[in-house]
């Protein structure tokens, strides 16, 4: 290109181009529900649905209940929070009923009271999510890898504003960020829920833990209902917990580093999760691997320690295909639906699980642990 008076290079003079500042997450944001409200019909203006995946934990609850306020109170907007499937696990009931969230089941709305929806703690690739077809998609705040590896790999679904950070311990963080960033305090029943959010998935700033997720911890704690807080983190038990967990102990077995139970059909399938919790907590264990039956489909939890490395790689390949999953830092979770809940069906599925889980381990073990493990008190 040959110079001319208009190039400045032409008179000695460099070009400067001044960037414009990018505006802040919270201000694109507005601009994103502004957009999507103005496109919708008169009557739906304004109204925006909140979703989470199925059975939400407090992670889910919290940060849903935080962009409640924030739509409502920052952007003037009316969001509705629902929910799909049933509650499960003793914690997140006693969150619901302490907070006394409001919770609205989202098979008996009507879409068209709506302009979009918001995904929270969830994406709208993930097996476990239902996404409206007849909704566009204005939102998704996550941290969870997403279906592909990486929170930069473009969606498959229509998203007007997307903030997913692998990098971050709770989707609840996050949240708090946008309402920190506009100029919005949680509300006493925000905050707990906010605070309970971090502190569940970070295990109290343990594990997964950014600066982010630190100063969300301690700026909710010093707004939230303690006495409540303590109630939620030890509500009473229902005897089918007891009755799980007594089939897990008699089910599960040791490989070496890793504690695989797979519990054939569960009543409850908050107990997946909790047992591989609880069995991660024993002495020489660096993984777990549990997983069950329920309703059709065969529910998975897998963790690690925090030397074994993440646990959605491991999952990834003990799914080899099947199913969907998804997972964060130490944690992981998965569901392979069945067309027969049969008996044989779910012993197969246990099966093919049980021979990936060991050829990853190696050949049966190098320290002489048969290939059908030991029983936890050996």
């Amino acid at each position: 290109m040959s110079q001319t008076e208009d190039d400045p290079a032409a008179v000695g003079e460099p070009a400067v181009h001044a960037a414009e500042p990018r505006p802040a997450p919270v201000e694109l944001l507005r601009e994103a529900l502004s957009r999507v409200s103005r496109a919708a019909p008169l009557e739906a203006r304004g109204r925006f649905l909140v979703l989470t995946h199925r059975g939400p934990d407090p992670d889910a609850l919290g940060a849903c209940e935080g962009l409640r306020q924030l739509l409502s109170e920052a952007f003037d907007h009316e969001p509705v929070v629902a929910t799909v499937g049933v509650i499960h696990r003793a914690e997140n009931l006693a969150l619901v009923e302490q907070l006394d969230l409001e919770l609205e089941d989202y098979l008996t709305l009507e879409h068209d009271r709506f302009a979009g929806v918001l995904l929270v703690d969830t994406q709208p690739e993930f097996g476990h999510t239902v996404v409206p077809d007849d909704l566009p998609i204005v939102a998704v705040f996550d941290h969870h890898v997403p279906p592909g590896g990486g929170g930069d790999q473009p969606s498959s679904v229509p998203v007007e504003y997307r903030d997913v950070r692998l990098e971050l311990g709770a989707t609840s963080s996050l949240i708090w960020e946008y309402m920190r960033d506009a100029g919005l305090e949680p509300s006493a029943r925000t905050a707990s829920a906010l605070f309970c959010g971090v502190r569940y998935d970070t295990a109290d700033l343990s594990r997964n833990a950014t600066p982010l997720d630190e100063e969300a911890y301690l700026a909710t704690f010093r707004l939230a209902d303690r006495a409540a807080i303590a109630r939620i983190a030890h509500p009473p038990l229902p005897p089918v917990y007891y009755a799980e967990l007594s089939g897990a102990l008699a089910c599960a077995r040791r490989h070496g580093p890793l504690i695989l139970a797979l519990m054939g059909k569960v009543e409850n399938p908050a107990s997946v999760a909790e047992m591989a919790d609880l069995f991660l907590r024993m002495e020489g264990c660096s993984w777990t691997l549990v997983g069950a039956e329920h309703e059709g489909g065969y529910v998975l939890s897998l963790r690690t320690d925090p030397a074994y490395g993440r646990a959605y790689p491991l999952m990834q390949r003990v799914l080899d295909g099947e199913g969907s999953f998804g997972g964060h830092g130490h944690i992981a979770g998965g569901r392979i639906p069945l067309e027969d809940a049969g008996e044989s069906s779910v012993r197969a599925v246990e099966r093919r699980l049980r021979t990936r889980a060991l050829e990853l381990l190696g050949a049966s073990s190098e320290d002489g642990i048969p290939e059908e493990g030991r029983a936890l008190h050996e």
